[in-house]
């Protein structure tokens, strides 16, 4: 999947679940056919919109909380917008100079470029920088996967997240935090094969604890070894934002290791 090249929809239930997805990133609330008409520059009336958003609940797309509350999107709801939507921002000026100021690739090891990419990821999506580095084994040996465990960090930017107001989501937080190897094992099969950027979005993922979070993960081959950059945050995510982040610091990893990135 190529996240660089879609267009802005102009189906009119693409526009109203991109308005939706937005405004709840930014406001953390369920949302209102008024406030998305008035996003919309009153494309549509109220009205209209409120018989969209039945349309997109009965697609499974968006879903009311409570009876006269507004809408939040779903699982399916965000994979649509993903795969049909998203257009990862192009780099601030500032952003690259940031990535360019703390990850000198002509220094220092592998290791140390991912987690100095992982902590910026972290600062940029509030979520959880996830890294992971499994060596090359040496001569007539076999690399020990279940050997390498996770390198975490950004706890205080999710903490800093209104989902986590929920005592559930810190005790997968505790959870994850005390097993990082069999977290490790669970990012590596998610991001198989190496270049491509891989998203499992809420009860997408594998493990039962990770339903109300987002896990997105890229791999890299290099000569060092396997290397794995990723994120871990809720759902409610600025994926053009994330997204873009994470290109252009995969593309910079890819470039350290002597391979261009291929995404799919």
């Amino acid at each position: 999947m190529d996240f660089r090249y879609y267009e802005v929809p102009e189906d009119r239930e693409l526009l109203v679940l991109e308005s939706v997805i937005r405004l709840y990133t930014e406001r953390a609330e369920p949302v209102s056919s008024a406030a998305v008409a008035r996003d919309l520059r009153h494309r549509w009336s109220s009205a209209t919109v409120r018989n969209t958003f039945g349309e997109l609940e009965r697609q499974g797309w968006l879903m009311q909380p409570h009876r006269s509350s507004g809408r939040v999107p779903t699982d399916r709801g965000y994979r649509v917008y993903v795969e049909r939507i998203v257009r990862p921002s192009q780099p601030h000026p500032a952003w690259e100079r940031l990535v360019h100021s703390e990850m000198d690739l002509r220094r220092g090891s592998l290791a140390e470029s991912l987690d100095q990419a992982a902590a910026l990821l972290s600062r940029v999506s509030h979520a959880l920088g996830l890294s992971l580095l499994v060596l090359a084994p040496g001569p007539g040996a076999a690399a020990d996967a279940d050997a390498a465990t996770v390198t975490i960090t950004g706890i205080d930017e999710l903490l800093g997240q209104p989902e986590f107001d929920d005592p559930r989501r810190l005790k997968v937080l505790i959870h994850l935090l005390d097993d990082a190897s069999a977290f490790g094992r669970y990012l590596r099969a998610l991001a198989d094969p190496p270049g491509e950027v891989r998203l499992c979005i809420g009860q997408e993922n594998a493990i039962e604890d990770l339903s109300s979070f987002t896990v997105i993960t890229s791999q890299i081959h290099h000569s060092d070894g396997t290397a794995l950059m990723g994120l871990l945050g809720p759902v409610r995510m600025e994926y053009s934002l994330v997204l873009g982040a994470m290109d252009s610091l995969v593309r910079l990893l890819h470039s350290r290791a002597g391979r261009s990135s291929t995404w799919s």
